[in-house]
């Protein structure tokens, strides 16, 4: 950066950027020894809430206009922790045009917008960092940007969602419903006044979009992506899977199977013992697989303003030591995308729900003929009845496509005795 002050200015004063503010100051001795012999100078902050301004620390300059901390000629780095697509991306996007480096923990700008800006960072030879856009306090983009560099990877998936890993558990842990253990989230803080973009799955499609396109050295196109939340996630469901010695989680998955990508996301069984099936409350865990290196796994914090921002300050540390450096040149310089392949190419082995009227032995042998007729084997069963009386069972069975699935569940809805079908995938580690 050629000058040993370097000027850093947080625009966004919720937890995240809070949380920066406070590590840069109570870890400024660690920090500065880590970037010897630079120093770091907070030249400002903004946030259009005044409730917002730090109560301690007068000689912040605070202002209401992020586009003031962009255009002060101290500025080297911009902290940009806003959140959402907007404004964000635009006080993103002006830093960079201006030669000052960012850092963020938007994975949505990024997934959406995460190609143009790299771009625009590179011509302008600074760096745009966002290793909290995934994982929060885990340092997944780095370990798979600079660190698994020796062979290609074959599977990353895991668990992105702290939210929805905190309600699928309420669920199957106090028997609570899905509405409930929603609002048991919000008022732990787990969740948001409007958790839409955790429950429907978009905050986890973002990133696996960032893992894959990083993990897999090419672009992606996000519209393609299919991804499915855990709204259609029913107690009877979490119920059936504990009998049947499962927990349902909401998993992210890209693997390389020949020459495309299978890539999505959806609420899968993994079978209690698993490492997934261990991911308790808001922590994330995630999988990298490949050849040289076998299976990976990485967990910890998957949200929280101190353990988000911890990885906010080493990406801060990341640009101070390397100015000059650029990882993302595989993306940068060639714009051809990945083929994703299409949902339902490959098999899956399934966990199939049914609300009925009774468990007789001849139902359940109608239900079991129908399953084999489509190719598939029952593996194991239970029935559950909750306090109401009322009659659910669930199937295990065996591998095939999902539109033989579908094809049993149009099956299942003729017979008189059978309610409300439903289906979900069963997790299976390449």
């Amino acid at each position: 950066m050629g000058k040993k002050e370097i000027g850093i200015g947080i625009i966004g004063l919720g937890n995240v950027g809070t949380g920066t503010l406070e590590i840069l100051t109570k870890n400024k001795d660690f920090i500065e020894q880590e970037i010897s012999p630079n120093r770091i100078k907070i030249i400002g902050l903004a946030d259009l809430d005044a409730s917002r301004k730090p109560k301690t620390g007068n000689e912040y300059w605070f202002t209401h206009d992020a586009e003031d901390i962009i255009k002060n000629s101290g500025l080297d780095i911009l902290v940009e922790t806003i959140g959402g697509e907007y404004p964000a991306y635009n006080f993103i996007k002006l830093a960079l045009l201006k030669g000052k480096h960012v850092v963020t923990p938007n994975k949505e700008v990024v997934a959406k917008h995460g190609y143009e800006l790299l771009e625009i960072a590179q011509q302008n030879r600074v760096q745009f960092l966002f290793e909290t856009s995934v994982g929060s306090a885990i340092p997944i983009l780095g370990v798979i940007t600079n660190i698994l560099t020796s062979c290609p990877l074959d599977e990353i998936s895991g668990i992105l969602n702290g939210t929805t890993n905190y309600i699928l558990d309420l669920m199957a842990e106090q028997s609570m419903a899905q509405e409930d253990a929603l609002k048991k989230a919000q008022q732990m803080g787990y969740a948001e006044a409007d958790p839409s973009k955790d429950v429907n799955g978009l905050d986890a499609l973002f990133k696996i979009f960032i893992l894959a396109t990083l993990g897999f050295r090419g672009r992606l196109d996000l519209n393609k992506i299919n991804y499915e939340g855990i709204s259609g996630v029913t107690l009877d469901d979490t119920n059936l899977a504990k009998l049947l010695n499962y927990r349902i989680k909401l998993i992210a998955t890209a693997r390389r199977i020949i020459n495309k990508l299978e890539i999505g996301l959806g609420p899968v069984l993994i079978e209690e013992g698993h490492l997934l099936s261990h991911i308790r409350g808001a922590d994330n865990g995630i999988f990298v697989s490949g050849q040289g290196y076998g299976n990976l796994f990485l967990s910890g914090p998957g949200a929280g303003g101190i353990a988000a921002a911890s990885m906010m300050v080493s990406d801060i540390v990341r640009i101070i030591r390397q100015p000059g450096c650029f990882d993302y040149d595989f993306l940068t310089n060639q714009k051809e995308e990945l083929e994703i392949s299409l949902p339902g190419e490959t098999k899956s082995p399934y966990f199939l729900r049914i609300k009925g009227e009774d468990d007789s032995e001849r139902n359940i042998n109608d239900i079991k003929k129908i399953i084999a007729e489509k190719g598939f084997l029952t593996d194991r069963s239970a029935v559950f009845k909750d306090k109401n009386n009322s009659l659910s069972m669930g199937f295990i069975i065996s591998s095939g496509r999902e539109r033989e699935m579908i094809e049993i569940i149009q099956e299942l809805k003729k017979l008189d005795y059978v309610a409300n079908p439903a289906y979900l995938k069963v997790y299976e580690h390449l």
